[in-house]
């Protein structure tokens, strides 16, 4: 008897969907879900602060006139200090601030670009280093000096994305926070940031200087800023990680952490994902120009180096008919245009204190296969393009936006009219 050919291939279908969803099914059953947590009421949640080292953070949407202003105190004690060990030089001293973006894979560049520097004698010596999403886990490294340069190279050439998450597609019927399991991620970060690094960084955060990360709390949707040198120096090492893996947890893709926080006196449990939520690249808290020291007794130099690990140029490139294509396209679209009004805002600020403005954006010519596709040789190649251009020295930093300077040219033509 002849067989239908057309009635098996459905047939085949159905078996193997039914297959499927049966082990999904079980796999599901097994898998480890969000345990329940009690978040802070909305009348505390303003208030809380972290369990582990209270006094660490501040809200990133929100002037807070005492914080700026022992920011600048403590800002100003350093510079002076350092400016005496030199011999008190009548040029003065210099206030160098540098902000990483977040951008994925493309972390490559800014990691390149320091080691770059740092071959080519021509890094400076931050004073304060700000960090969000895979800007984050730089910022420590780049905050903590050269000697950490080893590390920023492991980062983006030795992993890739299986050794950052793992897929748990299943585990998301039943309750999983993310489709990737960020637990690889997890063993990296514990094992980069270890004692000497802290070290390190308690060190510099003594002598005046800072580390700033960017997280979103996912509760209030609002961005939190994190003093990770006082974290370091409270000796919390736990949250110091649990800081880095939030600003890098992609909402969806890697479920959000969980922090426990104290506040009127009862304990509960905040949830924080990328910064980058809520802004690509930041240098500061609210306030930031005015938080900057003033009235010293010499002459200081202010710049503001900004490198955003992402490009600011179109690519034309069109897009295959899948899903994971056009989401992964729409992404980079979205961050690109968050970037260019983040980058505009920055640059008017460092007008507006004074400050020279720096930056350095992905070229063109490199675009990942997915804004969270962690491809070796894609990070590799990069990181050796970013570290070969500043390496040889006189490294070609813009002094204005891209963005901003087409705009400045637009409003002198019609200017002309």
């Amino acid at each position: 008897m002849a067989h239908d050919r057309s009635a098996r291939g459905p047939a085949r279908a159905l078996r193997a969907a039914a297959a499927a969803a049966s082990v999904a099914v079980s796999v599901a059953a097994c898998a480890v879900v969000a345990p329940p947590r009690v978040p802070p009421p909305s009348a505390l949640y303003e208030q809380a602060q972290p369990l582990a080292a209270p006094g660490v953070r501040i809200w990133g949407d929100d002037l807070d006139p005492t914080r700026a202003a022992e920011i600048s105190a403590s800002l100003r004690a350093g510079l002076v200090a350092e400016w005496r060990a030199a011999g008190a030089p009548p040029d003065g001293a210099a206030l160098d601030v540098l902000a990483l973006s977040g951008g994925g894979p493309d972390g490559a560049y800014a990691a390149g670009l320091l080691t770059g520097l740092t071959l080519a004698g021509e890094r400076p010596d931050f004073d304060i280093v700000t960090g969000i999403s895979v800007g984050a886990l730089i910022a420590p490294f780049a905050f903590a000096g050269p000697d950490h340069d080893d590390e920023l190279e492991t980062m983006f050439t030795r992993f890739d994305t299986d050794d950052i998450a793992e897929l748990q597609i299943f585990a998301v019927l039943q309750g999983a926070l993310g489709v990737a399991d960020t637990q690889p991620m997890r063993n990296q970060i514990r094992s980069l940031v270890d004692e000497r690094l802290l070290a390190r960084i308690a060190a510099r955060h003594a002598a005046g200087k800072l580390l700033l990360v960017g997280t979103t709390n996912i509760d209030a949707a609002r961005p939190v800023i994190w003093n990770m040198g006082a974290i370091a120096q409270a000796g919390a090492t736990e949250l110091f990680r649990q800081v880095m893996l939030a600003s890098a947890s992609i909402p969806g893709a890697f479920p959000p952490v969980a922090i426990p926080v104290i506040a009127g006196g009862e304990t509960f449990t905040e949830l924080h994902v990328d910064g980058g939520v809520t802004r690509s690249v930041f240098v500061g808290p609210p306030g930031f120009a005015d938080a900057a020291p003033r009235n010293l007794p010499f002459p200081l130099r202010r710049t503001i180096y900004v490198i955003q690990n992402n490009s600011l140029t179109p690519n034309y490139d069109p897009a295959p008919a899948r899903l994971a294509t056009i989401a992964g396209r729409s992404l980079s679209a979205l961050i690109r245009a968050q970037s260019e009004g983040d980058l505009a805002r920055i640059a008017q600020g460092a007008d507006a204190m004074g400050a020279e403005f720096r930056l350095a954006f992905v070229p063109p010519g490199f675009t990942p296969p997915s804004p969270t596709s962690f491809d070796r040789a894609y990070m590799t190649g990069l990181f050796n393009a970013a570290q070969e251009a500043a390496g040889g020295g006189g490294f070609g930093w813009l002094h204005a936006p891209p963005g901003l300077v087409a705009r400045s040219r637009l409003i002198l033509e019609l200017s002309k009219l």
